[in-house]
């Protein structure tokens, strides 16, 4: 089920990132519980290089009122930083065994994976990947 959330990562005193944005329930948990590390880059100024695990003091949980939720995403009202939106750090990437710019959701559908698996799944990296079979690509949206 879609929510609602707020997003407020302190990045000390160089700034703060944030941002209100719609995602799966089941996926923020899924990446607070991991501790995936979100690389943001360089988004507070040359040389800033922004990243880390995002954490439940990040994240405000807002409402899961479906009708709100339709009226943020048919009106396009999502607005600033959505952690969903970047790609994992180079470490965390390596562990999960993901390709060189392996996305949030990448990392969320592994670690979904190897929970429904009960261990330790290493998917083959993203560029040698095999393609879906036809009629859908394997990730629900």
């Amino acid at each position: 089920m879609k929510a609602i959330y707020k997003f407020h990562f302190d990045c000390g005193r160089q700034g703060m990132l944030e941002g209100i944005f719609v995602a799966e329930k089941e996926d923020v948990e899924i990446l607070v519980e991991e501790g995936i590390e979100v690389y943001f880059g360089e988004v507070l100024g040359k040389h800033s290089e922004i990243y880390g695990p995002i954490q439940d003091v990040d994240l405000s949980f807002v409402t899961d009122s479906q009708d709100a939720v339709n009226v943020v995403l048919d009106l396009d009202l999502s607005t600033g930083f959505n952690p969903f939106s970047y790609t994992v750090t180079g470490s965390e990437a390596d562990e999960r065994n993901l390709g060189d710019d392996a996305t949030v959701a990448e990392a969320i559908a592994h670690a979904k994976l190897n929970k429904k698996e009960g261990g330790d799944t290493i998917p083959e990296p993203a560029d040698q990947a095999v393609p879906p079979a036809a009629g859908g690509s394997g990730l629900s949206g």
